[in-house]
């Protein structure tokens, strides 16, 4: 029989690779989300949900060896090593809750992360529109041609070739200008789905209604800095 210690390096090297995972890749939320059998332009691929699934029955059956392994010991004494045992399987019980309570909250912060990386790009996209807001459709060089909505005062600009970040996983498809001077991002790609927005001092993530009479329900927002947020809305 596998020894116990074995088992529980099994067991929590599990454990840890899921948590990283939900961090670290872009699609872990839209492979939790999604039956593998609902194909879609956004679904992920097979080789995701085969790590996934054996990622989990791995984990399934190093705690029912654990359980197994425990409960056998406790029909015969209650001792301090049992308790510890006890003690151990609920903490990795409680962990296991925990990660499948927050797995968004997890996912989120590692797009976090990864935007801090990502903020000198963006700025070079937003820098040159803070001075000089276009006031119809044309061209730049960070973005490349554009419409401007509404006619007239537009505060919209949709882009016609989504320029790419670096990593080629994040494209800009429109740029947003508040009153404030806030300028937002919205992001779309395999790590988009998001804002990328600038505020001046004072001025914070809010909702708002887009240059197309679109509304954007603020859901979340974190610092990624020099004034930078990833912004979520439920629009």
């Amino acid at each position: 029989m596998m020894r116990r210690e074995r088992i529980w390096a099994i067991h929590l090297a599990t454990l840890v690779t899921l948590a990283a995972w939900a961090g670290l890749d872009p699609l872990f939320l839209t492979m939790v989300r999604h039956a593998p059998w609902t194909d879609s332009p956004g679904a992920v691929d097979w080789s995701r949900w085969v790590g996934f699934a054996s990622l989990v029955v791995f984990a399934a059956t190093s705690l029912a060896a654990l359980l197994l392994t425990r409960s056998q010991r406790w029909r015969i004494a209650l001792r301090k090593t049992s308790l510890r045992q006890l003690l151990a399987i609920t903490t990795v019980i409680a962990l296991w809750c925990g990660l499948v309570i927050h797995h968004e909250s997890i996912a989120w912060q590692g797009k976090r992360v990864r935007f801090v990386w990502r903020v000198d790009e963006l700025e070079a996209i937003v820098a040159p529109l803070r001075n000089q807001w276009p006031e119809r459709d044309g061209e730049l060089p960070a973005t490349g041609p554009f419409m401007a909505y509404p006619f007239g005062r537009p505060t919209t600009l949709v882009l016609l070739q989504s320029p790419a970040l670096a990593s080629q996983h994040v494209y800009v498809s429109a740029i947003e200008r508040c009153d404030d001077g806030a300028i937002k991002l919205q992001l779309t790609g395999t790590d988009g789905g998001d804002w990328a927005e600038w505020h001046p001092p004072h001025s914070r993530p809010i909702s708002f209604v887009g240059g197309l009479a679109d509304p954007h329900h603020l859901r979340a927002a974190t610092a990624i800095g020099h004034g930078w947020y990833l912004v979520r809305y439920d629009a």
